[in-house]
């Protein structure tokens, strides 16, 4: 795919072309990239979540034991409390 790039015309008082151009001479770039540097950088494109996913495809046999034991905490023993209240309980 190919994308045709254009031109555009921005209408500037004298003024105000001036002060562009003293900047931009002063920085060493031309008008034109001096108003691009002070524009935020694009978003970058969302990647296809297959792409994303790649290489984390995998499985997990609950029938095993886990390798660790969780540890209890407060914050912990409130969510458990509350998943209880409506009715989930954890083994």
């Amino acid at each position: 795919m190919t994308w045709a790039m254009k031109d555009h015309t921005i209408t500037l008082s004298p003024q105000t072309y001036q002060r562009l151009l003293a900047i931009a001479q002063t920085q060493g770039v031309t008008p034109e990239r001096w108003i691009d540097a002070q524009l935020p950088p694009k978003a970058p494109e969302p990647q296809p979540l297959m792409e994303l996913l790649a290489g984390c495809v995998g499985a997990i046999n609950s029938k095993e034991q886990p390798v660790h034991r969780p540890k209890r905490s407060a914050f912990g023993d409130a969510i458990a409390a509350k998943l209880a209240k409506q009715g989930i309980r954890r083994p």
